[in-house]
């Protein structure tokens, strides 16, 4: 098992950078539709965290943990300083549900649709989002 953590500036120049870094740390871990469903999930979790979590102090970095073993990838994304809980498996929307001319309303249902396996909830006092991928599917 190996675990990384990563830092993220809370702000949305940082999400595509920080998308790509983390995937390029998978590659031959997840290969074709999963590596996509991993970007996808990660790109959707962070852009609404920057978007949408009100923190306290937006000059906090957002951390990161990576973590891989021999079944699977997970991401664990933590909520910023003083944000609140927002759990995304009470509020994501089913994607067929959707307009599919609505300009958003979709990455929530994005996320819960494209990882393997999405848990919240709080860890040694933070919230943190985790997302994870079974390797070889």
């Amino acid at each position: 098992m190996t675990v990384q953590t990563f830092h993220m500036s809370n702000d949305l120049e940082a999400v595509d950078p920080m998308v790509v870094a983390l995937g390029r740390q998978v590659e031959g871990r997840l290969e074709g539709v999963a590596q996509s469903r991993f970007g996808i999930c990660l790109s959707e979790a962070l852009t609404n965290l920057v978007l949408h979590a009100e923190t306290s102090n937006k000059d906090i970095p957002i951390q990161i943990h990576l973590t891989t073993t021999q079944h699977e990838v997970v991401v664990e994304v933590f909520d910023p300083v003083g944000a609140p809980a927002f759990d995304l498996r009470q509020h994501g929307n089913v994607l067929s549900q959707v307009d599919a001319w609505a300009e958003s309303g979709r990455g929530l249902g994005l996320i819960m649709e494209c990882a393997d396996r999405v848990d919240y909830g709080p860890v040694a006092r933070k919230n943190r989002l985790l997302l994870g991928f079974q390797v070889g599917t």
